[in-house]
């Protein structure tokens, strides 16, 4: 235990008592003298205990914090991640709206989403009902007052802790936490104009209006897997946002710039999961509503609507050879070539055709059914001109008949029979 207290004790409460006191090569040798004691139960508690006060100058960006070495500052960070007691202590100490306006004024936007990485990963929990109703109260006076107070920009912090406290009071468990507050870090560039949208109020960038807004986001290739979640809101709030001095035409031009990025790109549902913790009372029904499908969904859904054709056109020849074979039966049978006649033409042309045609190939040679086939042909067709007259109201044109019997057959995948009747 000696080494404990003159390795790390003593100089710690020399740091305390007269900050400054340390230099960058004391902060690298306690950095590394400490590991061992970080899981040593014996110590824990004591650690702890010493290590509060350099944990209230970090979590409300004291100036014995933001103003001591870069070394301090890591050390002091490091700590406060692997100390198994942070999180009861954060559980009593941290106010998130007072911790949040500290790091404003200090404004160091990094360091700040680390600390929030920093609290999810020790397990912080408060009262989060009370501290979403009053970052819901900031953000939503945002929309009219800014996001800047005097010099300090607020608008990017207390969407973080927004972020934060969202996730933090999630019912996810703790492993899926540290998973989401790190995405939701690594993706802020993007999500920031996800939030802008979402909040009516530019976060974040340089931008002076939405239709900027838009037209950067469809313009960053990284953004490109993740549109669906930016397109979903903006078309949602296309109304507001005009309202608020979006050109309709700019911005209308903007979602169809994103509508065609996104057909051209795969989309990542990996985001997905977030922006519903995220704003979870109506951006599900923002993606439902408008997410338009992609290039590979439209083209998936493409492929299956052909299968479906395919096999319908398959049915239907089957159908049709079934019809013929039945007919040329009987008109092997002997039954009157008039009872086959008015047989045919019971059936709407697109379908007494086909079946016509099949019928003419295996009766081939006979001599009732040549005969009588070219009459009974020119029948159909006449019958093919009327409902072409009745459906679209027009007079049939020169040729309408010949281009009605090809149309026919390539609806129906039917070979056109070369020995069809002059």
């Amino acid at each position: 235990m000696s080494n404990y207290y003159n390795n790390i004790e003593s100089p710690l409460r020399g740091e305390l008592e007269h900050p400054g006191s340390l230099r960058d090569f004391d902060w690298l040798q306690i950095s590394n003298d400490i590991k061992p004691f970080l899981q040593d139960g014996r110590v824990q508690e004591e650690l702890n205990g010493l290590m509060r006060s350099f944990y209230q100058e970090y979590v409300y960006a004291r100036d014995n914090y933001t103003r001591a070495s870069f070394l301090k500052r890591t050390f002091v960070q490091d700590v406060f991640r692997a100390d198994a007691l942070a999180g009861d202590w954060a559980l009593d100490e941290v106010d998130v709206c007072e911790m949040t306006e500290r790091w404003m004024l200090y404004g160091k936007e990094k360091e700040f989403k680390d600390l929030l990485i920093a609290l999810i990963h020790v397990g912080y929990h408060t009262s989060w009902d009370e501290v979403r109703r009053r970052i819901d109260e900031i953000l939503r006076r945002m929309e009219v007052e800014g996001t800047h107070k005097g010099e300090a920009e607020t608008g990017t912090f207390y969407c973080l802790v927004h972020g934060f406290t969202m996730i933090a009071s999630s019912s996810v468990k703790a492993e899926r936490k540290d998973e989401l507050i790190q995405f939701f870090v690594q993706h802020w560039d993007f999500l920031r104009y996800v939030y802008s949208v979402m909040l009516r109020c530019i976060v974040g960038c340089g931008f002076s209006n939405f239709v900027s807004v838009a037209n950067h986001v469809a313009n960053m290739p990284p953004y490109a897997p993740f549109l669906h979640l930016f397109y979903a809101p903006l078309q949602e709030r296309f109304d507001d946002l005009c309202q608020k001095g979006a050109k309709q035409e700019k911005l209308k031009n903007s979602l169809a710039k994103l509508s065609m990025k996104m057909e051209a790109s795969d989309p990542d549902t990996e985001l997905d999961e977030l922006c519903e913790i995220l704003f979870p009372e109506e951006f599900r029904d923002m993606l439902n509503h408008h997410r338009p499908k992609s290039y590979k969904e439209l083209e998936g859904e493409i492929s299956k609507i052909k299968q479906e054709m395919q096999g319908t056109i398959e049915i239907l020849n089957e159908q049709i050879n079934a019809l013929a074979a039945q007919l040329s039966a009987a008109v092997k049978a002997s039954v009157p070539i008039v009872e086959i006649e008015h047989e045919l033409l019971r059936f709407p042309s697109q379908q007494a055709l086909p079946i016509f045609m099949q019928l003419n190939t295996l009766l081939m040679g006979n001599v009732a059914w040549s005969q009588a086939a070219l009459a009974i042909r020119n029948k159909i067709l006449e019958k093919q001109d009327e409902e072409l007259k009745r459906s679209m109201n027009i007079t049939a044109h020169a040729g309408s008949i010949v281009n009605g019997m090809v149309q026919q057959q390539s609806n129906y995948g039917i070979e056109t029979n070369r020995q069809f009747l002059a």
